[in-house]
């Protein structure tokens, strides 16, 4: 019984995901306020109602949890294959992952406050999100196998 436990504090794997959380949202945040800042004319932020500041929080939070609600499906994927991504799997996929969590938000841009001129956009969105996302996410990976504890 006390392995059990050791093992359930090493790992503590609700920390984890609330690290992803924290680090995939800031990301998204920064790169939808940077987008508008930069190409105001192809990323829009805000509605009528729905504030600037709003926005960048209504749409990263939205995109954030698609993409954090769906690694365990990916664990579950590499289960069933045997083997883990490599990473240039885990880019394509990401890359899949954030092109239509981009999408799907941009559609309900009364909702969420954000909007794309065109398809082409969402892709190059989705390109800059895989690669800073996979940067951040190599590095708490990172520090989850070096022993990284808050406490």
């Amino acid at each position: 019984m006390p392995k059990e436990i050791n093992s359930v504090t090493k790992q503590n794997s609700g920390m984890m995901f609330f690290i992803s959380f924290v680090a995939v949202a800031v990301i998204n945040f920064v790169v939808f306020h940077l987008g508008n800042m930069f190409f105001p004319s192809q990323i829009v932020l805000g509605t009528l109602n729905i504030p600037r500041l709003w926005a960048i929080l209504l749409s990263g939070s939205a995109l954030t949890l698609f993409t954090i609600l769906l690694m365990p499906f990916l664990t579950e994927w590499e289960n069933r294959r045997g083997t883990l991504l490599s990473p240039a799997e885990m880019t394509g996929v990401y890359f899949f992952i954030n092109g239509v969590g981009i999408w799907l938000v941009t559609r309900k841009s009364e909702f969420f406050g954000l909007g794309v001129s065109n398809w082409l956009v969402v892709v190059l969105l989705a390109v800059v999100l895989d690669l800073i996302q996979g940067m951040v996410m190599m590095q708490v990976e990172k520090m989850r196998k070096s022993g990284f504890k808050l406490a």
